[in-house]
């Protein structure tokens, strides 16, 4: 019983559109001199803007320093593993953790 109800869902034809969507018309090419390394994209309507990928913003910018970065709050630090002698003549390994905060 559901599944023929389900076939005739399927078969069942939506309203007839009364007019075509409208044609895009693709923009021009700009007149640039193209530096090395630059791409242009012709033809792009102007609604496919907002897929067109953007600079990432300072947020995802790599922390200096060895290790792994992270950001704190306002500032940012690194976590690390350092290896010295010790005066007795043992090695001694760290974990370092270096925080930096602006002032």
């Amino acid at each position: 019983m559901i599944a023929a109800l389900l076939v005739m869902l399927q078969a069942a034809a939506g309203p007839v559109a009364d007019t075509p969507p409208p044609r895009r018309n693709p923009t021009r090419c700009p007149e640039l001199t193209v530096e090395e390394g630059d791409i242009v994209v012709c033809g792009r309507p102007e609604p496919q803007e907002q897929f067109r990928l953007r600079p990432l913003t300072r947020r995802y910018d790599p922390v200096g320093g060895p290790g792994t970065g992270f950001r704190v709050g306002s500032g940012q630090g690194n976590v690390y593993a350092a290896t010295q002698q010790s005066p007795d003549g043992k090695p001694d390994k760290r974990i370092m953790v270096t925080l930096k905060f602006p002032f």
